[in-house]
């Protein structure tokens, strides 16, 4: 009889990627692996999976790709449709022209033959959706931490700080940005300071959002306008460090003020709904993001700049890809959750693109805040070429849905909602 702290797999955090990688696995394995086993450890208390009655002030936004992965996880249904904002247009544009002139780039769901472009959905309503989802595979632990972690040729056992043990055939981190398995594990990381702070709060405006996010390259920095579901817009303004603090010690008019011209009043004046709130902006990259017995993932691999707001749906590209491979290892009976070639082909499939995509938003965000002269203007009056140039919009769009790309074929195949010139 199996001991009751023995698992096939251990995940350490239960945030987004490692609840979903642990759900999706199970659902993936389910028809051909039923004694497949999971644990999840997560350091929070179990309460705090429950919804709070409030919009929380983090949000994410959530690609159709990473759609189709949490219906399978099973935890789409659970999100209350009154947290769920979806977004249907997207305008882009530099702070020297209009939102509707030569310098911007706009997206719509309409012309790309889609429902929606994505999703604002709150941190705390998606996690609870997936601490909450159904399956009989996954144990969750809250509450819990790691003390020290041991690697050998056929398992990894864990110790607890309670003094507990767990052992496992694979080990998977998705502890976050500052991952105890990766700094166990003797993992380094590349590291971009950006001299920067994210200040985000909800707002409301005094024109309606009309299911459309916003986002204005200033001089400084980006600052986005996503459409909450309650008709509220979350701000996120990604600006320099002391700027930020300026604009956390303003008071409630002179901040609405200060984001109606950032955003050059495109949705009219704005009004603050809710304390602010600001994090420091840092790329991170892990040096690689496996090992003897382990893998990382999502933000414990790579962390990037929410510009283009792909952090998360990276998180959940790792998700699926490295469950559906193994999910297809385990097809055979007795397969080792932990074999070296499985873990090998993840790095091989995820490493080129999360490393791409950091840099790219690196220099997106240089480029449109870049002190040398003309630079900052050449970036502005890309946006408009880009705008004209139809094959590269699409495929453009088509990664940020989350249809493009090192993800299994099922993500790219939304049963129906992607548009007709998807390849």
């Amino acid at each position: 009889m199996r001991d009751a702290m023995d698992f096939d797999v251990i995940v350490i955090g239960g945030g987004h990627a490692g609840l979903a990688f642990a759900r999706l696995l199970e659902s993936l394995c389910a028809p051909r692996r039923p004694g497949l086993s999971i644990a999840v450890l997560d350091a929070a208390p179990a309460a705090a999976a429950v919804l709070p009655a409030e919009v929380g002030l983090r949000v994410v936004a959530v690609s159709p790709g990473s759609r189709t992965i949490l219906e399978r996880c099973g935890a789409w249904p659970l999100l209350p449709a009154g947290r769920i904002g979806p977004y249907r247009r997207m305008v882009v544009w530099h702070h020297l022209g209009a939102a509707d002139g030569a310098r911007s780039l706009g997206f719509d769901a309409a012309e790309a033959g889609v429902e929606e472009l994505g999703y604002i959905i709150e941190n705390e309503a998606l996690r609870s959706a997936l601490w909450h989802a159904p399956g009989s595979a996954v144990t969750l632990l809250p509450g819990i931490r790691p003390e020290a972690v041991q690697v050998g040729a056929d398992e990894a056992c864990l110790r607890l700080e309670d003094g507990r043990p767990l052992r496992s055939r694979l080990v998977v981190g998705a502890d976050g940005h500052s991952s105890w398995l990766r700094q166990a594990m003797g993992v380094g990381v590349h590291e971009h300071p950006y001299g920067q702070h994210a200040v985000v709060a909800h707002l409301a405006s005094a024109r309606p959002h009309r299911a459309t996010a916003w986002q204005r390259f200033l001089a400084d920095g980006p600052l986005a306008l996503l459409p909450l579901a309650d008709g509220r817009v979350s701000l996120v303004w990604s600006c320099p460090s002391a700027r930020a603090h300026e604009l956390l010690a303003m008071d409630e008019e002179a901040f609405g003020e200060a984001v109606g011209n950032a955003s050059g009043r495109v949705l009219g004046s704005l009004r603050p709904t809710t304390p602010r709130a600001a994090f420091e902006l840092v790329a991170r990259q892990a040096v690689r993001c496996t090992g003897q017995r382990f893998a990382l993932i999502g933000d414990a691999a790579h962390r990037i700049h929410p510009l283009a707001g792909q952090g998360v749906n990276l998180g959940f590209r790792d998700v699926a890809v490295l469950a559906q491979q193994l999910a297809e290892h385990l097809r055979v009976p007795g397969a080792d959750p932990g074999d070296a070639v499985v873990l090998r082909a993840f790095e091989r499939s995820r490493r080129w693109e999360n490393a791409a995509v950091s840099r790219a938003m690196t220099l997106l965000n240089a480029g449109f805040a870049s002190p040398i002269p003309g630079l900052a203007t050449a970036a502005g009056l890309g946006l408009g070429v880009v705008d004209h140039l139809d094959v590269l919009k699409r495929r453009l769009a088509a990664f940020a849905m989350g249809r493009q790309g090192e993800v299994p074929a099922w993500v790219r195949d939304d049963g129906g909602r992607r548009g007709p010139d998807h390849p």
